[in-house]
């Protein structure tokens, strides 16, 4: 549970680095599930500027052969950081949501997500390196229907911590990755 007491010490850097390390293998399955309803579907793709029928037209998406309206590929983005919510609560990794940012993403669909499924989200701490002084922690959600059926799995790298123990400057952490290990001439 987060440590809400104002009078106990911060931790360290080393100390929330140690945490985001000791985090890999943990894993949960996020105890509420994510309704994906025709008007986030378009919501959504009119945010994202998907302009395909399958995302507004129940028929056309049923002609396409789908149940219902085809969610953009993004729209498990937002189910996915509700699950991992509870690593930056339950100070999972050290680190609260505002100290990290996300490196890269990937995503692997087995099947489209569409209106009417219910997400359950799998959540898996899978890797951790320490890189130029920030951690990079590699987060990996499953994404499964009401029927147990396996939608789609997305991995997250994101990098925290500050080599000095003040608050990072995420360009400077950006620099500092990137160019690790690279001899300037």
């Amino acid at each position: 549970m987060p440590n809400n007491d104002p009078a106990a010490p911060a931790l360290t850097p080393e100390q929330i680095s140690e945490r985001a390390a000791s985090a890999v293998g943990h894993s949960y399955i996020h105890p509420d599930t994510y309704l994906v309803g025709r008007e986030k579907v378009r919501e959504y793709a009119r945010a994202s500027q998907f302009t395909a029928p399958v995302h507004f037209d129940v028929e056309a998406a049923r002609a396409a052969g789908h149940a219902d309206l085809v969610a953009p590929p993004m729209l498990v983005s937002v189910a996915g950081v509700v699950a991992n919510r509870a690593l930056f609560d339950d100070e999972v990794l050290g680190y609260g949501a505002s100290q990290l940012m996300q490196a890269d993403e990937s995503m692997t669909y087995h099947r489209p997500i569409v209106a009417g499924h219910e997400l359950t989200c799998h959540v898996h701490v899978d890797k951790h390196r320490r890189v130029g002084g920030f951690d990079m922690v590699t987060i990996r959600n499953e994404m499964y229907s009401q029927d147990s059926e396996h939608l789609v799995t997305f991995s997250t790298t994101l990098i925290g911590g500050s080599p000095d123990g003040e608050a990072a400057d995420f360009g400077d952490a950006a620099e500092q990755v990137v160019m690790h290990g690279v001899i300037n001439a």
